[in-house]
């Protein structure tokens, strides 16, 4: 065990590190193509293709309105673009809130039963007769340039799905700050996943799909409570591309509680594993390029890590907590103010690549607010997530695993 425990811990930090400097060179090699900032402007109204957005519904009454009225503030021709809202059997006041719109010739609005988020968005695809068909979670909120700036990328027809840049808008306590640096990785990601096509998930918050997709696909299918993950992994085994935009800004509101927050991330974190063990054919296969030999395998060992150090932790803490106490017992309480010598510095492998790690996670925050902000600026949020989401995360993912692993993947809410 003395043995076994560092060669573990060796193991995963050279992994980790290694996804790190991948995705680094990875915006190295791109970083020229990802200054571009396409738009529609240029192409003739009768020209653009239709696009219909589908809101879906279940106990929105609070943010609803305000998503509708952020996409009727799209800035797209209004008779390519139609709003279809559908509520799958609300309990609060959602229909009445829908019902405001009844009259307007832009928006169609569906209730029915409660049957989950996929047989929402699937009544919606089945009303539509658009080419583009998109997705906006009832809680999120777009940019007015937003769609004009993903529709190019469906110039290339092995396109099938693009995906946004979400974020979360002007964010005021500590929870928002710690989930405000989360996206901003996440945005960083994301780009690199797409310039590898390698992007496992297409995100509520305003995906855009080719209609034809799912004639050949299939409709959303419920998938652990995690549709969007499940249609990406579907449209990569169909060897399809999906592409994200990085200067398509859509806002989202964040869980404002712990419980909430950790209740979402294990939704997500156990449908993630579900799918995959669905999904298993994907992994390690060149015949899908990097989703399978990439994306998927350095989720994994990211999970994985994340429970191992965890865990490492905990077990070094209370070592050091017995410790002390039996020194306590032996020669009482003694004060020694702190001291720094070089000396005593560690300098093992493991420390360095620790330390690089941090650097790296640190960057990627930089890195994802320069894509979308242009900003290098040190701010709150990046202070919040270093010393505090690292606490948060191990415990969504200790339960997701032990989810996964009885299938037990919870309730949507």
């Amino acid at each position: 065990m003395h043995y076994i425990l560092p060669t573990i811990t060796q193991a995963f930090l050279f992994i980790s590190l290694y996804i790190q400097v991948f995705l680094i060179i990875t915006l190295v090699e791109h970083r020229d193509a990802m200054k571009k900032r396409p738009a529609v402007k240029s192409m003739r109204p009768e020209d653009m293709p239709t696009v219909s957005v589908i809101v879906p519904c279940f106990n929105e009454e609070a943010t609803v309105i305000g998503t509708i009225q952020s996409l009727k503030q799209l800035n797209y021709p209004q008779e390519k673009l139609s709003i279809i809202a559908v509520d799958d059997g609300s309990t609060d006041d959602t229909w009445s809130y829908l019902l405001k719109y009844q009259n307007d010739p832009q928006i169609s609005i569906y209730r029915k039963e409660n049957g989950g988020k996929h047989t929402a968005v699937n009544l919606g695809i089945a009303k539509s007769t658009s080419d583009i068909i998109g997705c906006l979670d009832a809680d999120s909120f777009v940019h007015p340039e937003a769609l004009n700036r993903m529709l190019p990328s469906f110039m290339d027809p092995a396109v099938m799905a693009v995906t946004p840049a979400i974020q979360i808008r002007s964010p005021k306590k500590l929870l928002e700050y710690i989930q405000y640096a989360e996206y901003n990785i996440g945005i960083f990601l994301r780009k690199m996943y797409s310039t590898l096509n390698a992007i496992h998930v297409t995100p509520g918050p305003f995906s855009m799909f080719r209609r034809s997709l799912f004639s050949v696909i299939g409709p959303f299918k419920s998938a652990h409570n995690t549709e969007d993950l499940e249609i990406a992994l579907r449209i990569h085994r169909h060897n399809f591309k999906i592409e994200n935009c990085q200067h398509a800004f859509v806002y989202t509101t964040p869980p404002q509680t712990i419980r909430a927050l950790v209740k979402q991330r294990v939704r997500w974190t156990t449908g993630f594993l579900l799918n995959i063990s669905d999904y298993r054919d994907l992994l390690f296969s060149r015949k899908h390029g990097q989703i399978g030999t990439f994306t998927l395998p350095a989720g994994i060992i990211s999970l994985a890590s994340v429970l191992f150090f965890a865990f490492f932790s905990v077990v070094n803490a209370a070592n050091s907590m017995t410790n002390s106490i039996k020194r306590y017992q032996l020669i009482g309480f003694q004060w020694h103010w702190p001291s720094f010598q070089w000396f005593y510095v560690n300098t093992t492998a493991s420390h360095f690549m620790t330390l690089i790690l941090l650097l790296s996670a640190v960057c990627f925050i930089f890195l994802g607010k320069r894509i979308t902000s242009g900003t290098w600026k040190v701010s709150r949020d990046m202070l919040c997530y270093a010393f505090l989401y690292a606490f948060i995360a191990p415990v969504w993912v200790a339960i997701s695993s032990v989810r996964a692993v009885t299938r037990n993947t919870g309730s949507w809410r």
